[in-house]
C-alpha cells in the first residue's frame, strides 16, 4: 500500500527547483536551519508551508521518495525567526543556552544594586537580538547565583 498522508501530487521524475531529502537537509543546514532527522522532514515542510511532491517509486520495496521545493530567501528568514522563538527546536535550544550565558555575564559584571531582573533581561535582548524576559533571568539566577541575589536592585 502506498502512503500519502499529505495528499501530495505524484510525478514520474524530480522537476527542477526541487531537492530530494538528503539534498534538502544539506541545503537547510547551509542556510543555518539545522535539521538532523530525515523522518520528520515532511512534517517540518508542512508546518513551514514548503511545497512537496512524491516521485513514482521504481519497484515495490521501500517508501515513495519525496522531493521538496527550494524555499525563497524570505521564506528561509521566516523559518529561522520561527525556530529561534521555539525552545524545542535545535536553533531555539542554542539561543536559550546563549541567553543563559549572557544573563550570568551581565549579572557578574554588574555593580551592587545597579541591575534588576528587568534591566538584565533588556540588556540580554539587546545583545542577542532575541526576546528575553524576567522569568528566565529569575530562574537562571536562582539556579546559578542564589547566594548573590542581594546584589540585585530592589524595586519597591
Amino acid at each position: 500500500m502506498d502512503s500519502n498522508p499529505h495528499n501530495l501530487k505524484t510525478v514520474d521524475e524530480k522537476p527542477s527547483g526541487y531537492l530530494d531529502a538528503d539534498e534538502f537537509i544539506a541545503f537547510c543546514n547551509r542556510k543555518k536551519i539545522i535539521i538532523k532527522r530525515k523522518d520528520n522532514l515532511p512534517r517540518f515542510c508542512k508546518n513551514n508551508d514548503i511545497k512537496m511532491i512524491k516521485i513514482k517509486r521504481i519497484g515495490s520495496s521501500g517508501s515513495t521518495p519525496t522531493c521538496y521545493k527550494i524555499p525563497s530567501e524570505s521564506k528561509i528568514n521566516e523559518i529561522i525567526d520561527n525556530l529561534k522563538s521555539n525552545n524545542n527546536s535545535l536553533l531555539g535550544r542554542e539561543i536559550v543556552k546563549k541567553k543563559k550565558e549572557k544573563i550570568l555575564e551581565v549579572f557578574d559584571k554588574a555593580e551592587d544594586q545597579t541591575e534588576s531582573r528587568t534591566s538584565i533581561a533588556e540588556k540580554v535582548s539587546e545583545i542577542l537580538g532575541t526576546p528575553c524576559n524576567r522569568k528566565l533571568v529569575r530562574s537562571v539566577l536562582d539556579q546559578k547565583r542564589s547566594s548573590k541575589l542581594n546584589k540585585l536592585k530592589k524595586i519597591s
